[in-house]
């Protein structure tokens, strides 16, 4: 499911009691223009401001749906046309919203006469993303203070002043109401607060301990409780088994705690005992097998490092949270690795076995690229790129993906830079599919971001082995998937008269295969801001551009993609002017040579688009034009 009514059950839900915050006022001034993005830390109430914002906006009785954050913007439509107000929980990590979809989806909610909350993790990247290519500026849900808080959910809770007072008598002098509601407290265990006064309905006995009764102070003495009971087994499969099944009968927790204490075999033992299992006597010695033998806190204490507050990031597919450990120090990590790496020879052979077969998630090869590549420098020496050429002849990716990753490091040594470079100069001209594979992933990384001419050059001379024609080897398509990826990263990071312009002199090359470069070319169309800035001003490199769209709609290896792109752009042209304009200049050189691939595309165009397409009138004047005999090439 994908989109669904909210429940009106929720909505009158988040309205109880609610405390609205400072920055209300303004969020909804944001919202009645269409659209507002809502960010906040997890605890800050996100969606329960944005439901009240929706209900304030769209009146208290107006129908609200939600939408999933893997609902895909560019084609959605309003499928209920009572709805008034929609709540999107979170954007997709890979499909990042662009300005076309941005006017796309703003321009459907302004004909609905609806609006909308896009609910944002509190991720520094994403927003500071949003704020550059959108220029549009997430507004932050702070919760309000816990007293006013308390005070707004108490008054709804218990709507009579002076029962709210008797309630209040049985805090006594050992619960001060502004003790209790500390500044960490969020909305949620303020709630819990209300409710522990209310059931105690004035009676200090039955109130007992607050502080200690509430939620979030349990888990600051859940260690003193584990360390009382780390040499009781018992006791311990019998808390895990109350902790699962609260609130049942304790016959049941007493049976789900042996059958714990039979499935551990021993692991909830701390000590081993006193004999082995021949019966000869030796000394009681500590478990390795003991599954509370080292916690966390104590492991960070030991090592002098703590563990941050959770942060939401949204790397990969999908959104995920994440409790950072950081040393205590300020560079301790490396001070640590570079001591043990030069003081202990034999620990630096067992870093790289243990470190080379890591997890190809870039969360784990660019650390560990970053190690290898300092490590060139702590041995240094003629053996420096020893470990790291180790990795760039191996057959798995993630260790030629970490020995590219390295280099980069290992060059930014004035004193490695020039091995590191003719180590790749000589790597590209290698046999070994694997070490081309590593020169191109190095050439898309840090090394070739910081030496585009050179990273061009050395693309240059991988093409003949990585274009290969049908039917040759495995190891070249890799090594053509890797050059794909460089030659992309190299122009998304700024240098995109560079890569095109080095392209066009690939293509003028006979001896390199034409239809594997314009498939190339086609994977640069998917990062259109340059070539649409381009052709809408018609720049002096409009003419090249339209050109070699031409050639890559006349192969039929690159027709496909080259279609899809360009359609999407008509679509999208029509909520944003600049693409609007790029579309119109470039149709209108495709029309004038009419050769299989443009017909191809007009005849696509005419079937697909709608009214409002940037560049459809154009494409069905020329299809006319063709229907008529005309196909006579126009200057």
């Amino acid at each position: 499911m994908r989109e669904g009514p909210i429940p009106e059950a929720e909505v009158q839900a988040a309205a109880f009691g609610f405390a609205e915050p400072e920055w209300f006022d303004a969020a909804l001034a944001k919202l009645s223009r269409g659209l507002l993005f809502l960010t906040g830390r997890p605890g800050s109430g996100r969606r329960t401001a944005a439901l009240n914002l929706l209900r304030v906006s769209c009146g208290e009785d107006a129908r609200l749906r939600a939408l999933d954050s893997v609902a895909e913007l560019d084609r959605w439509q309003p499928t209920d046309a009572s709805a008034r107000g929609y709540l999107m929980d979170g954007l997709f990590p890979t499909r990042p919203l662009g300005p076309g979809v941005l006017g796309h989806v703003r321009s459907l909610l302004k004909r609905a006469g609806a609006c909308m909350v896009i609910l944002l993790p509190d991720d520094a990247a994403l927003l500071r993303r949003l704020e550059q290519d959108l220029h549009v500026s997430p507004t932050e849900c702070v919760p309000p203070q816990p007293a006013m808080v308390f005070a707004s959910h108490f008054e709804a809770v218990v709507p009579d002043q002076r029962e709210r007072e008797r309630l209040l008598v049985a805090l006594d002098d050992n619960h001060e109401l502004g003790d209790l509601l500390v500044p960490e407290l969020v909305p949620a265990e303020v709630v819990e607060l209300v409710a522990a006064i209310v059931s105690a309905d004035g009676d200090p006995n039955v109130l007992g301990d607050l502080q200690a009764r509430l939620s979030y102070r349990a888990e600051s003495e859940v260690p003193a409780l584990i360390e009382k009971l780390r040499g009781d087994p018992d006791a311990l499969a019998f808390l895990l088994a109350a902790c699962v099944f609260e609130r049942l009968d304790y016959r049941i927790l007493r049976e789900e705690a042996d059958r714990l204490l039979e499935l551990s075999k021993g692991r909830l033992t701390a000590m081993l005992p006193a004999a082995d299992s021949q019966g000869a006597g030796v000394a009681e010695r500590p478990n390795p097998d003991f599954v509370f033998r080292r916690s966390m806190t104590d492991l960070l204490h030991t090592i002098r490092a703590s563990r941050q507050a959770r942060e939401i990031r949204t790397g990969g597919s999908y959104a995920h949270g994440v409790e950072p450990v950081v040393f205590d120090r300020h560079r301790q990590a490396e001070a640590v690795l570079r001591h043990v790496w030069r003081e202990y020879g034999q620990l630096s052979d067992l870093l790289v076995e243990w470190l080379r077969e890591v997890n190809r998630a870039a969360e784990l090869t660019l650390p560990v690229g970053q190690v290898m590549g300092s490590a060139a420098s702590w041995g240094g020496g003629r053996r420096a790129l020893r470990h790291i050429q180790a990795l760039a002849e191996s057959e798995r990716t993630t260790s030629r993906l970490i020995a590219a990753h390295a280099l980069g490091i290992a060059a930014e040594d004035p004193v490695l830079v020039g091995e590191v470079r003719y180590r790749l100069q000589r790597w590209s001209l290698a046999v070994s599919p694997s070490l081309r594979t590593t020169v191109a992933y190095a050439c898309a990384a840090e090394f070739g971001l910081a030496r585009p001419d050179l990273a061009l050059q050395l693309l240059r001379v991988l093409i003949p082995g990585g274009l290969p024609p049908a039917g040759e080897s495995e190891g070249d398509d890799r090594v053509f998937m890797a050059v794909r990826a460089a030659v992309l990263n190299l122009f998304q990071a700024g240098n995109e008269e560079r890569v095109f312009g080095r392209l066009l002199e690939w293509l003028g090359d006979e001896q390199l295969d034409g239809e594997r470069l314009l498939v190339l070319f086609g994977q640069l169309l998917k990062s259109p801001t340059w070539f649409q800035r381009k052709l809408a001003g018609e720049a002096p490199e409009a003419g090249v551009i339209a050109d070699t769209i031409r050639r890559a709609l006349n192969a039929d290896s690159s027709f496909g993609t080259t279609c899809s792109d360009l359609l999407r752009w008509a679509e999208w042209g029509q909520w944003d002017d600049t693409l609007f304009r790029a579309v119109e200049n470039l149709f209108a050189v495709l029309a004038r040579s009419m050769q299989f691939g443009e017909f191809r595309l007009f005849v696509e165009m005419d079937e697909r688009g709608t009214d409002g397409w940037a560049g459809l009138e154009t494409a069905r004047a020329a299809l006319s034009r063709w229907r008529e005999g005309d196909t006579g090439r126009r200057s």
